[in-house]
């Protein structure tokens, strides 16, 4: 004879022994983790800050420009420099864009070669090279920095140059303020990093004119060829 109580048991006992394994099934739980390591390098960036500005200029003109946002290759014949040439100047403005995640350098070296044989040929120091206004502006931007302009700013300025009272010639006297002062690479401007962290499709950063100018004079004729380098580097 079926004993309901003795089955009642079994039933019980059996749904404790599924319940126990549920349990245990339960906490048998598998980990795995993902490590991942990565680097930001110091970057540093120079291109055009834009199309050249040349005034004073008898001839010559822009033969290559400069464009925004694109690697820095101009090339300008600055005409006649010589007393046919009655402009108080002859200057070419450079528009330079820099950009980095780091303090930066911007270094420049030039050299200048004249035809001419005599020391009435064009030569380094008549070439007037300065930096002008320095701009940190745009979404993006460290707005805050500070930077160090080691030229004496726009070349043509009075303060920047005048006419030797022996030799009649005029010079541009003030500090690294023409292109004898930058016959090897030398730093022209400093400061702190320029860009926040955004995407590199940002095309914002610092700019700043790059000024060169000559003051037409009774130089020894021929023609003379300037090469200028600049460089930005991430100390």
């Amino acid at each position: 004879m079926i004993n309901p109580a003795r089955n009642i048991i079994k039933i019980m006992c059996a749904m404790m022994v599924m319940m126990f394994l549920t349990v245990i099934i339960s906490a048998q739980t598998t980990t795995g983790t993902v490590t991942m390591t990565a680097t930001v390098s110091k970057f540093v960036e120079l291109n055009s800050g834009g199309a050249v500005t040349l005034s004073g200029n008898s001839g010559g003109g822009v033969t290559t420009d400069g464009t925004a946002n694109n690697p820095l290759a101009v090339s300008v014949n600055l005409g006649e420099i010589g007393p046919s040439n009655t402009s108080s100047f002859v200057t070419a403005t450079v528009p330079l864009k820099i950009r980095s995640n780091a303090a930066y350098v911007l270094s420049m070296s030039a050299t200048v070669n004249s035809t001419g044989t005599t020391s009435n040929a064009v030569s380094a120091s008549d070439i007037g090279f300065g930096l002008g206004t320095i701009t940190r502006s745009g979404t993006g931007v460290n707005t805050t920095g500070t930077d160090t302009n080691a030229t004496s700013g726009d070349p043509t300025l009075p303060a920047n140059g005048s006419i030797n009272a022996t030799s009649g010639r005029y010079q541009f006297t003030a500090v690294r303020s023409n292109l004898s002062a930058f016959s090897s690479s030398t730093t022209a401007l400093n400061g702190a990093y320029i860009m926040n962290a955004v995407p590199r499709t940002n095309a914002n950063g610092l700019t700043v004119p790059a000024i060169f100018a000559v003051k037409p004079q009774f130089f020894e004729n021929g023609s003379t060829t300037v090469n200028v380098t600049f460089t930005v580097s991430a100390p």
